[in-house]
């Protein structure tokens, strides 16, 4: 799957990161188990909101606290968390809300130490 966004011009680049990867693969594992045309709309709109983030870093709030430069946009019930860069955007994650985000960015910085 290949999730980068090749751009002429200049426009911005849109990158996922391997974990951004994983949780979309999951969200649709997990919905497609009820109904797959959900989640394929579901996971259009994420990407589409992506693209719109990629075209406006800054349209996100700061979350230094967990990250440094990580920014986070709230879609549906879903927080997409990522970094500007100097093409675009990264996108770091994309986690249901009812997932505990300090826990997870927690063990992420454990796991890198």
């Amino acid at each position: 799957m290949n999730l980068v966004k090749e751009t002429e011009n200049d426009e911005p680049i849109l990158k996922f990161s391997p974990l951004a990867i994983k949780d979309i693969k999951e969200t649709w594992q997990y919905l497609s188990e009820q109904d797959e045309e959900i989640a394929a709309n579901l996971i259009r709109k994420i990407t589409e909101k992506c693209e719109v983030l990629s075209r406006n870093p800054k349209i996100g709030r700061e979350r230094n606290a967990l990250i440094t430069n990580l920014r986070q946009f709230p879609f549906k019930n879903y927080n997409i968390f990522y970094f500007q860069t100097e093409s675009g955007v990264e996108i770091y994650r994309i986690l249901h809300s009812s997932r505990d985000n300090i826990q997870i960015f927690d063990d992420v910085i454990d796991y890198a130490k």
